[in-house]
């Protein structure tokens, strides 16, 4: 049962509520977590640990609870106690020291911070999540290419050139300078970078983010409450 305030136990899944969005860990004692934490290049804490969202990655990391909530609200939450044991607590400490270190694939409605705390102290990912609904302010900012890609691959993909007439190359230009230093919303699934990119070129926000076959899938399990073989019932 969930509860605020709560002195958490070994094992126990840690719900953290940040400002715009929630994130979880799992307590393995003598005042740590193990979570999910932001790629090196990024701070670890803080307001910075939605660049797992916009980054895709993260490392698996041992902290302090009170550096991870940075000051938040947050709970203990066993939420699927009542659906399934929970694994020896011994083994599930042992499994997610042992990747401390690990570097993730961060996706926002799979392979994400429930899932990763879900399948140690389950033995199977599960996540409530059926559509984020956080929001993060970004700024809008002009930089060198090579800057912004760093080591990552890139290619060019006016892919909807085939289907929407670009806006003349100067106005596109001009738009874009308008915008630098602006805060705007950020959302992944419906106010993202490719929506920005695309509403410059043609005027009409567009992404393939939006929903992809794999988002369709899990979106409507989560909607159908669908279930398959997974950890032991109780």
């Amino acid at each position: 049962m969930a509860s605020f305030c709560e002195t958490p136990e070994p094992g126990d899944l840690i719900e953290i509520f940040h400002f715009g969005y929630k994130d979880w860990a799992i307590y393995v004692g003598d005042g740590y977590v193990i979570h999910l934490a932001p790629p090196s290049e990024f701070l670890r804490f803080g307001s910075s640990k939605m660049f797992t969202f916009l980054s895709r990655k993260a490392v698996v990391a041992k902290d302090p609870l009170e550096d991870v909530t940075w000051g938040c609200f947050y709970r203990v939450n066993n939420r699927l106690d009542h659906q399934y044991r929970p694994r020896p607590i011994d083994e599930i400490i042992s499994s997610a020291k042992k990747m401390i270190g690990d570097k993730k694939t961060y996706k926002v409605l799979c392979e994400n911070s429930e899932d990763f705390v879900t399948d140690l102290r389950y033995g199977w990912p599960r996540c409530k999540l059926v559509r984020p609904h956080w929001w993060i302010q970004v700024v809008v900012k002009q930089e060198p290419l090579k800057e912004v890609v760093k080591e990552d691959e890139y290619w060019v993909s006016n892919y909807l050139d085939c289907k929407y007439k670009p806006r003349p190359v100067d106005e596109i230009i001009s738009l874009a300078k308008k915008t630098i230093g602006k805060k705007v919303k950020y959302n992944l699934l419906c106010c993202n970078c490719e929506h920005f990119a695309t509403e410059l070129r043609y005027g009409r926000r567009h992404s393939n983010q939006q929903l992809s076959p794999l988002d369709k899938a899990i979106l409507q399990r989560a909607h159908h409450g669908y279930h398959h073989s997974g950890p032991e019932e109780r």
